[in-house]
C-alpha cells in the first residue's frame, strides 16, 4: 500500500514479486475479504484494507516502544541497582565491581549501602537492595549466603617497622608486637584469634576497632600493627604503611545474599559473576 504497487513492494522487502503476489492472495482468503481491486492495471486499496493498515502501524509503533524499552533494559538506561556491603568488601571490592560494570552498562545507576551487620537481614528482607556482600554468611531461613571469593589475611604494618621489609610475617613474629585488631567476636577477630590459638601464641592486642579506616589510620599513625583481609586494602594509598602477607593465614570468604522469595535482576547476576572474578592484587611494600 506504502510503495504503490507490487513490483515497488517486492523491491523494498527484497523479495520476488511473484512470491508477493501469492502471500497477498492467500491472505486474501484467509481473510475471506478483498485487500486490493485492480484498476486500470493498478492495484487500489480497498477501504477495508485501509482499516487495516492503521491498526498496523499502530502495532509497529508498539513494537518500536517495546524494542527501545528493550534495549533501555539492556543497557540499565533508566534502572537503578540497589546492594549493600559491610565495611571491608564495601573499601576496594565492591567499587571495582561496580566500576567493572558502569564499563559494560553506562546507563545503570546504582544505591550502595554500607551496612552494620544488624541491619543487613532488615535490609534484604524489605527489599531495600537487591544483595549483601560481606566477610560471613547471614544466617536467616529466607536469606541464601553464598562464598562468591576466598582470600588471605594480611598485616598492616608502619613502614619504618622491620617487619614492613619482609615478604610475608608469621604469628610467631606478630605475637611479640602491638595489634590493632577487631572484636573476637566479629569475623576478623574470630580468625585473627584462632590464627594465635593455633600457634599458642597470645595476641598483645592494644586497640580494638569496628572499621578498616580506623586500623589503617592507626597503623599509618605508628600505633601498632593491624591484622585485616586483603580485600579491604587491595587498592594503593599514599600513607606511610606497608600491607604483608600472613603466612599459613586462615582463610578469609567473601559472601553474597539476596533474599531466597525474590527474583533476581540481570544486574544481579553480572554483579555475582564480577565478584568472582575482577583483578583484585592486593598492595604489596616495595
Amino acid at each position: 500500500m506504502l510503495s504503490g504497487s507490487l513490483n515497488g513492494a517486492a523491491n523494498v522487502l527484497h523479495v520476488a514479486q511473484p512470491s508477493l503476489s501469492r502471500v497477498v492472495k492467500r491472505t486474501e482468503d484467509v481473510l475471506n475479504f478483498k485487500l486490493f481491486e485492480r484498476v486500470r492495471g493498478r492495484l487500489i486499496p480497498t477501504k477495508e484494507a485501509g482499516a487495516l493498515l492503521t491498526l498496523v502501524n499502530r502495532v509497529y509503533r508498539q513494537l518500536d516502544e517495546l524494542g527501545d524499552a528493550v534495549d533501555k533494559m539492556t543497557m540499565g538506561e533508566g534502572s537503578v541497582f540497589k546492594l549493600g556491603c559491610t565495611g571491608s568488601p564495601g573499601r576496594c571490592l565492591v567499587p571495582r565491581v561496580v566500576a567493572a560494570m558502569r564499563t559494560a552498562l553506562p546507563k545503570l545507576n546504582f544505591q550502595v549501602d554500607v551496612l552494620l551487620f544488624e541491619q543487613i537481614i532488615d535490609y534484604l528482607l524489605f527489599q531495600r537492595g537487591e544483595c549483601v556482600v560481606s566477610v560471613f554468611p547471614i544466617r536467616h531461613p529466607l536469606v541464601e549466603s553464598r562464598s562468591v571469593r576466598t582470600g588471605r589475611l594480611v598485616a598492616l604494618i608502619p613502614k619504618t617497622h622491620p617487619l614492613a621489609k619482609r615478604r610475608q610475617v608469621t604469628v610467631q613474629q606478630l605475637a611479640k608486637e602491638p595489634l590493632i585488631s577487631f572484636d573476637p567476636m566479629t569475623p576478623h577477630g574470630a580468625a585473627v584469634s584462632q590464627m594465635f590459638e593455633s600457634t599458642g601464641h597470645e595476641p598483645q592486642i592494644c586497640v580494638l576497632i569496628r572499621h578498616i579506616e580506623t586500623a589503617v589510620s592507626l597503623v599509618a599513625n605508628g600505633v601498632g600493627i593491624a591484622i585485616v583481609d586483603e580485600f579491604s586494602v587491595a587498592d594503593e594509598w599514599d600513607m606511610p604503611l606497608a600491607v604483608v602477607p600472613l603466612a599459613n593465614s586462615l582463610p578469609l570468604h567473601i559472601y553474597l545474599s539476596w533474599h531466597k522469595d525474590v527474583v533476581r535482576s540481570q544486574y544481579f547476576k553480572r554483579f555475582e559473576s564480577l565478584c568472582a572474578k575482577v583483578p583484585l592484587q592486593a598492595h604489596r611494600s616495595k
